[in-house]
């Protein structure tokens, strides 16, 4: 008969020594200590002779979310829950409590569950030890197999305190034992150390999504909701890693596309020439030499730059073509200022300048320019004398354009800053509730004195 096949035991039934009710143990004889369901007395129900080891009155009861005596699957396997308490610590005056509870499987041995604020943890006992990295160390490693070790990040230190106890149990328990309680993460899993005394204890857990063992007990209802992020809970985040990988694939992509456009484009200087403007001095405009366009459709960028100071001006240009007669019209304003007031020195503008036009067949070309100023400051007076200015024209034909790709590159580290910036704010808050040397570890007892 296999395991999965064998029947699970009954439980057995004794009566309670103080209320004479009944009391159903079903730990097949490994379980230490009971409570009472009816008067919550502790018994110890390690021999025939069951004694009450702890009685109370008036006691607060709790009542489990998981029933005693449930069943439910857990890793394929069928475990029943025996037992139930509630711990706490005290931090700075305040209580946070959490629940445990015990299962057992009689031929797989215990397991057990923790409950806090609607977050679950499914602990078993450690098949080996972990080690740390030194003295001081604030992480431990777990090796199992062959496999790689893991760390784990010392979360928090506190005193955990026994205040709730309901049902049966495989060690001697008492309300009020006390046990110095480490917890370590490498979400979803957790390592647990507690020492009392002499004793060190420790567990493994991993983060249990709350419908799901509400699933695997057939439990009515929902799940408690889960408040707040909970030590070892799961990162719902991505790692960006492989985001960050892929964007610097491409970004590397871009940079050499970028680069072999520069290489491939043409950069020749199809015209140069140097000229004086005065406003007000006659017709304005002019045509230059012509000169030749090679290749086939490119763009032609005309370059300006000026000697102007604390002043404007503006270019009208046509692209002509000399055989078919094809214009192609144009312009670009130059200005440059500059001055100082209350908040320092300043400036506005370049008297350097250019325009790029686009989809240019190649041909003889000649260029025609008309220049144009303010006569003088004001602009208004007939007897103003001219402003001049001297400027310097350079066409370059199929001049290279990697602006585009400076504007899509921003766009490419978009989602993996993103999907960092949602991981890490996720981790912040998670280690904003940590207490690793601490704080709690030494203010169970004197601060429920104190409250007393």
């Amino acid at each position: 008969m296999t395991p999965r096949s064998r029947p699970l035991p009954k439980a057995k039934a004794i009566s309670c020594p103080n209320c004479g009710g009944t009391v159903e143990l079903r730990g097949l004889g490994t379980s230490l200590h009971a409570a009472c369901v009816q008067c919550l007395s502790i018994l110890d129900v390690s021999h025939p002779s069951v004694k009450i080891v702890q009685n109370f009155e008036n006691a607060q009861r709790r009542t489990p979310k998981i029933p005693l005596g449930t069943r439910g699957k857990l890793k394929g396997k069928t475990y029943e829950v025996l037992g139930f308490q509630t711990r706490a610590i005290y931090v700075e005056g305040t209580e946070y409590t959490w629940d445990e509870y015990t299962l057992f499987n009689p031929y797989h041995g215990f397991r057990y569950l923790s409950e806090y604020a609607g977050h679950w943890t499914d602990i078993e006992p450690m098949p080996s030890l972990p080690y740390s990295s030194g003295a001081g160390s604030t992480e431990v490693h777990l090796r199992e197999g062959s496999g790689t070790p893991l760390t784990f990040k010392l979360f928090q230190t506190a005193v955990a305190r026994t205040v709730f106890v309901m049902g049966e149990f495989p060690w001697r328990v008492h309300v009020g034992d006390e046990a110095t309680a480490r917890d370590y993460t490498a979400p979803p899993l957790s390592l647990s150390e507690e020492v009392t005394g002499n004793e060190v204890t420790w567990s493994r857990g991993r983060y249990l999504d709350g419908k799901q063992l509400w699933q695997a007990f057939q439990l009515k209802g929902s799940p408690p909701a889960p408040q707040g992020i909970y030590f070892n809970e799961p990162n719902p985040y991505a790692s960006p890693k492989s985001l960050w990988a892929i964007t610097a694939f491409f970004t590397l992509a871009l940079i050499v596309l970028m680069i072999f456009t520069w290489i491939m484009s043409r950069n020749e200087r199809a015209y140069h020439g140097s000229f004086t403007f005065a406003s007000g001095a006659g017709e304005p405009s002019f045509v230059t030499p012509s000169f030749e366009l090679k290749g086939k459709e490119d763009n032609v960028q005309v370059e300006l730059k000026t000697d102007l100071n604390n002043d404007w001006a503006y270019f009208d240009f046509a692209l002509i073509n000399e055989d078919t007669g094809v214009a192609y019209n144009f312009g670009k304003e130059v200005s440059y200022h500059y001055g100082r007031d209350s908040d320092g020195s300043w400036t506005e503008g370049d008297n350097s300048d250019s325009v790029r036009i686009g989809g240019i067949p190649g041909g003889r070309y000649y260029l025609r320019v008309e220049p144009e100023m303010e006569r003088s400051a004001s602009g208004l007076s007939q007897y103003a004398l001219p402003k001049n200015i001297h400027y310097e024209l350079n066409l370059i034909r199929g001049k290279a354009v990697v602006w585009p790709f400076f504007l899509v590159m921003p766009f490419l580290w978009i989602p993996p800053i993103f999907s960092s910036i949602r991981r890490f704010g996720f981790e912040a808050k998670r280690w904003a509730e940590s207490d690793p040397a601490g704080a709690g570890a030494y203010s169970s007892s004197s601060s429920e004195d104190d409250d007393d």
